[in-house]
């Protein structure tokens, strides 16, 4: 159990470092927008984003979007010289069809998004409101949904609609908890003396550490830290968790 969680925060420290090239940038830009609005960055605000992008990378990961590579290299046979060729058998739009082989991946759907639908509204305070926050995990999980008719894994409605319902189980249960919160939520929310004026980096901060996630996992990550990674793992564990 103990080299299992070892093994996951060295795996964590990896996708986060993935998402380093297009993080970083971002925040430099980020940082010297808010600075001309009279805007601060409080650092217990850095600290949970960056544990935001972490558990962005591993919704990327648990799903299984493509690299670039795919793409590139045509590795599954999608891009063909006249249109794309998506496996009719890979692509689900019926809700629930597949639900008498067992429920564990609706579940498994649901609580992969409930930490998005609790997160956003305690960072930030925009999405205390519901349907952002829904509209949220919907973008996120169709963007992910996409992205799998590229690397042959099933696209389907169901874990779409999972997956919207595990941000909405997460807000319902970030309301129950917000008087509980209001301490940590004042300390990691961002302050400003010119509300009116927020800059789009900062006023979409959420989107563009999701766009920074996808980035890394996509063009760095799956094209060559997991292939330096998986073989040193398996060395010094014996097994690998990616």
């Amino acid at each position: 159990m103990i080299i299992r969680i070892l093994m996951l925060i060295i795996v964590s420290i990896i996708w986060f470092i993935s998402t380093l090239p297009f993080l970083i940038p971002y925040h430099i830009l980020l940082t010297s927008q808010s600075k001309k609005i009279g805007c601060k960055l409080p650092f217990e605000h850095i600290v949970i984003i960056y544990i935001f992008v972490c558990y962005l990378t591993a919704v990327l990961n648990f799903t299984g979007i493509p690299s670039i590579n795919d793409i590139v290299d045509n590795s599954f046979g999608i891009i063909t010289p006249k249109e794309f060729n998506f496996p009719p058998d890979e692509i689900n739009l019926i809700p629930f069809l597949w639900i008498t082989e067992g429920v564990r991946p609706y579940i498994e759907n649901i609580l992969l998004f409930i930490p998005l639908g609790f997160m956003l509204p305690c960072i930030w305070k925009k999405y205390e409101v519901l349907w952002k926050t829904t509209l949220s995990g919907i973008t996120f999980s169709l963007i992910i949904e996409l992205s799998q008719l590229f690397n042959r894994r099933v696209t389907d409605i169901d874990d779409l609609l999972m997956n919207a319902l595990g941000a909405l189980i997460g807000w319902v249960i970030f309301r129950l908890l917000k008087e509980h919160l209001s301490k940590l939520q004042n300390k990691v929310s961002v302050q400003s003396t010119n509300i009116e004026k927020i800059p789009l980096l900062l006023r979409e901060e959420a989107c563009f550490y999701i766009a920074c996630a996808f980035a890394g996992m996509f063009f760095v990550f799956y094209p060559f830290l997991r292939s330096l990674l998986i073989p040193l793992l398996r060395s010094s564990f014996g097994f690998v968790l990616i």
